[in-house]
């Protein structure tokens, strides 16, 4: 083992991913575009790479890794209580998405 690499030890497994949210601020029409993403990444998970890319080609999300989406669902539902589009989104990604390592976490405060 030589200096530069004493005490480091190799990656094993592979990398999550996660996305950045908007602001707190932000336009809820931004949250739902990352909402869509992770739902996306969800369908294309179940389908399988190989059904995934059949069915969208090359924007099949056929990544590997878990994907963390940090958003305070709660505060943000409690801001647009009448969206049901929002709705929707939060509860198919909170339910679906662990089942093929997408999770929707609170942000660290």
């Amino acid at each position: 083992m030589n200096k530069a690499t004493s005490g480091v030890s190799p990656l094993i497994g592979t990398m999550g991913r996660g996305w950045t949210m908007p602001p707190p601020c932000a336009d809820v029409g931004a949250f739902l575009d990352r909402l869509k993403r992770a739902l996306h990444t969800i369908e294309c998970r179940e389908l399988g790479p190989e059904a995934a890319e059949q069915r969208f080609g090359r924007f099949a999300d056929v990544s590997e890794g878990h994907v963390f989406l940090s958003l305070d669902s709660d505060r943000l539902l409690a801001r647009h209580p009448e969206h049901e589009e929002l709705r929707e989104l939060v509860r198919a990604v909170r339910e679906r998405g662990p089942a093929v390592n997408v999770t929707l976490t609170s942000p660290s405060t």
